[in-house]
């Protein structure tokens, strides 16, 4: 994504289009979140006991009445008997009465006790959670285990032992328990719901963070603007999806489903793109007195042999006779895509074997001939490279309009480079989200250094999901131009009735 901008509506349409993969990561998260919690995590239980801090001694016959000043004087005593019941002199001796209550034995399924056979501080200070209560002069001290009756009792052994310490610690003020801790048989811990939805929550997060990086790092081709503007060259043709994108491009049910001449189910859009690529291949090679194109890709299976096949195709519906030369004589296809026979072929002549006349068959398709590859040559490097093949194309240039040529992948071979000085250019087909920018810089590098002429890109396989970012710029696109010509020959026919 180097040197592009991504606006909001980019990344709304991207997470449309993963939308899905979202809704899934976010499910599975909040599953894995409420069977963790409902059944790996050891339920909670909570009591507490409320205790009244007084900053002098109060008994009856000292007590004259209420006194303002003390009991501030209290509310600000309780965060430090807080920090006094929260030392470890105090939580030893919570740990010794408790042991005393239960036995070595049974405490053991409740803590691990230390190499002295006591319970540690830090587990007993983790049980007890004391604060004001509501901000006045009582303290609240809560207790979580996972028994209920002993949350209880840890609640009652620190409020019988709490005053001792206060009193002996501070020398003035005591504390006065007020009621008895009660068990509690409701799980305080965990919270299910809650637990499920900050799993879901979080997953769902993580989900969409992921898409975003991904889509970041992702130095695929997915906007031919982008692509037109980084390599300075026209975007020739813009091709959506047909067929399974999953499937390897050089399958034949694949090129099967995406060949015009032999799948009348093709829909109308994708044939409509084809023929505004052969309007715009056709003014492009208006200003060259050779019109022999070799279309090539990057890579192999990018879609080029089924696109030169479709560009030749929908150029041999005019009235101009086209010649498709399959120049790919490592790994031929379009003998299969136009059901030909391949013993004789574009590698016979190149050898001397053939004549040009003995091995093109004519009239496959209306003004469509067709030269197939031939036999699969040792060195097809150098037979497209040769004298041979120049004389051949120098030949058949006057006998048709247009020459398409099948090329072999560039960054593989350098096969389509040896035609750099028989040929207008080269016509690169990048594949929708599987060409990277970094396989081109390659590709314009190579083509420079052969003198080869650079005629422009067809993105090919272009994803029509309606959730695409880039489907929604394509319709729109297409649609405003479509409806713009549309009502502005309307407006003119209203503006001249009798114009026809």
């Amino acid at each position: 994504m180097e040197g592009q901008e991504i606006s909001l509506k980019d990344i709304f349409g991207l997470l449309l289009g993963k939308l899905w993969i979202i809704i899934c990561v976010t499910f599975a998260g909040a599953v894995g979140a409420f069977v963790w919690s409902k059944f790996f995590i050891a339920p909670k239980y909570s009591s507490h006991v409320s205790m009244y801090v007084m900053n002098q001694d109060k008994t009856p016959e000292k007590q004259q009445g209420v006194n303002y000043t003390e009991i501030a004087t209290s509310k600000a005593l309780v965060k430090t008997y807080i920090e006094i019941l929260s030392d470890d002199v105090v939580m030893d001796a919570v740990g010794e009465k408790l042991i005393e209550l239960y036995g070595e034995d049974e405490i053991k399924s409740y803590f691990s006790l230390d190499s002295n056979g006591k319970i540690p501080d830090a587990a007993l200070r983790g049980c007890f959670l004391m604060e004001a209560a509501n901000e006045t002069e009582v303290l609240k001290i809560t207790a979580t285990t996972i028994n209920p009756k002993l949350s209880a009792n840890l609640c009652n052994i620190m409020a019988d032992i709490a005053p001792e310490y206060i009193i002996r610690i501070t020398g003035a003020g005591s504390m006065e328990k007020i009621g008895e801790a009660k068990v509690y048989y409701g799980k305080v811990s965990p919270n299910v719901t809650r637990y499920t939805f900050l799993g879901g929550t979080a997953f769902g997060v993580i989900a969409v963070a992921v898409i975003l990086i991904v889509y970041m790092l992702d130095n695929t081709v997915k906007e031919s603007n982008d692509l037109s503007v980084k390599f300075e060259k026209p975007i020739i043709g813009e091709i959506l999806s047909i067929g399974d994108s999953k499937n390897k491009e050089n399958s034949a049910a694949e090129r099967k489903k995406k060949l015009l001449m032999s799948n009348p189910e093709i829909p109308f859009n994708i044939v409509e793109n084809y023929k505004s690529m052969r309007t715009n291949l056709m003014f492009s090679l208006s200003t060259y007195k050779n019109k022999i194109v070799a279309v090539s890709s990057a890579d192999p299976s990018e879609g080029k042999s089924v696109t030169s096949a479709n560009i030749a195709s929908t150029l041999a519906e005019t009235e101009n006779k086209v010649l498709l030369i399959d120049a790919d004589m490592r790994r031929p296809v379009q003998h299969k895509n136009f059901r030909l026979k391949n013993q004789d072929g574009l590698s016979s002549i190149l050898s001397g074997e053939k004549t040009f006349e003995e091995c093109v068959f004519r009239g496959t398709k209306g003004n469509l001939d067709i030269l197939t590859s031939g036999v699969i040559p040792p060195n097809p490097s150098e037979l497209l490279a040769s004298d041979n093949m120049k004389a051949l194309l120098d030949r058949v240039k006057g006998m048709y309009d247009y020459i398409i040529l099948d090329a072999p992948p560039i960054l593989p071979v350098t096969d389509v480079l040896g035609l750099s000085g028989s040929i207008a250019g080269v016509l690169i087909v990048v594949r929708y989200a599987k060409t990277t920018y970094n396989e081109l810089e390659e590709c314009a590098k190579r083509l420079e250094l052969a003198n080869c002429n650079h005629l422009g890109f067809v993105l090919n396989d272009i994803r029509r999901k309606r959730s695409s970012a880039y489907y929604y710029k394509y319709r729109y696109k297409y649609k405003y131009k479509y409806d713009y010509s549309y009502r502005y020959a309307e407006s003119a026919k209203k503006a001249n009735p009798t114009e026809k």
